[in-house]
């Protein structure tokens, strides 16, 4: 199977959309249930307004949004992910699992769209924390390319070639699952040709194995995250994620062509893998007794423990 499925004038469709991903994504009109909708989303305005400007609304929005990021960033920081035969560790590749683990979490705050969740004023809420989610990513990622070395005059246009390459990558995903909700093969198809561009490189020497297995992951997670997850493991920011496919041993259960087997290539072992993410483009590294090493705006790495919520410049013993 070749995964090179994207013709010229699909590739030109993704860049026309990704110009305006992120005012979509702000004002709401890229929007799930079970069908997907570009549909503009009108709120209740007040509630909004109390929401973004009291200052509990504004606690909880960020310690959410927060806690979300950190959720996405500890699935997508798993040494399970990279390795030889499996996806390389460089920046790149690791931005796109962190992007795709993002994009999870933006379909969920987007799937409460339903007219009581309008007339409450959670639908407007949850796009606030979206905004929250996405500032925290983007500072995120240019802490990252400071710590890989970069010159301080290149940093933003380094961010703004992530963030073009993120928009991209999201976008493919929604074309799948809004366009072909309902032709399975073909959404699968096109997810697997978003994986094989966007996280793998677009390399012609890659494991087609590896693709679907990738792949059927996100189908799974779309599922679990934007349509199972309870609303109170949501609303405090702990995602069940699950766990990660097995991208070393492609002699067990294959991925059927479209995405059926998936929860089998998902890796049933109830064992958790602590061996340390060593490559600190991650932006995270989980240590002991609840600290993590993280990075400040700077790059600068500093200790943060999730219990607590304290901090410190030296690394905990």
């Amino acid at each position: 199977m070749s995964f090179a499925l994207a013709s010229n004038k699909f590739q030109s469709l993704l860049q026309c959309r990704s110009s305006s991903l992120h005012q979509l994504m702000k004002a709401g009109k890229v929007c799930p249930n079970n069908k997907y909708s570009t549909t503009a989303i009108k709120t209740n305005l007040m509630k909004d307004v109390v929401n973004r400007y009291s200052i509990s609304a504004q606690q909880h929005r960020i310690k959410l949004a927060s806690n979300l990021f950190r959720a996405a960033q500890y699935q997508a920081s798993s040494p399970q992910w990279y390795g030889p035969k499996k996806i390389q560790s460089d920046f790149r590749p690791q931005h796109a699992i962190l992007s795709m683990h993002i994009w999870f979490l933006h379909r969920r705050l987007l799937a409460c769209n339903t007219d009581e969740d309008k007339e409450s004023g959670k639908h407007g809420y949850n796009l606030m924390v979206q905004e929250e989610l996405f500032d925290i990513f983007w500072n995120d990622t240019r802490s990252r390319i400071r710590s890989s070395g970069v010159n301080e005059l290149m940093v933003n246009k380094h961010l703004k070639d992530a963030q073009q390459a993120t928009f991209l990558h999201c976008t493919q995903y929604d074309h799948a699952f809004q366009e072909f909700g309902n032709d399975q093969v073909k959404r699968f198809e096109v997810v697997c040709d978003a994986v094989w561009r966007h996280i793998l490189g677009g390399e012609e020497d890659v494991d087609d194995e590896l693709i679907r297995r990738v792949g059927a992951y996100v189908d799974y997670q779309l599922e679990n995250v934007v349509y199972k997850l309870p609303d109170d493991y949501f609303d405090d920011g702990r995602i069940g994620w699950g766990n990660i496919p097995d991208l070393s041993a492609f002699d067990s259960a294959k991925i059927g062509e479209d995405g059926t087997d998936a929860i089998d290539a998902i890796d049933a072992s109830a064992e958790e893998d602590n061996e340390e993410t060593t490559n600190a483009l991650s932006g995270i590294k989980f240590l002991n007794n609840n600290w993590v090493q993280v990075l400040t705006d700077a790059g600068e790495p500093y200790y943060w423990n999730t219990e607590t919520d304290g901090t410190s410049w030296q690394q905990p013993k």
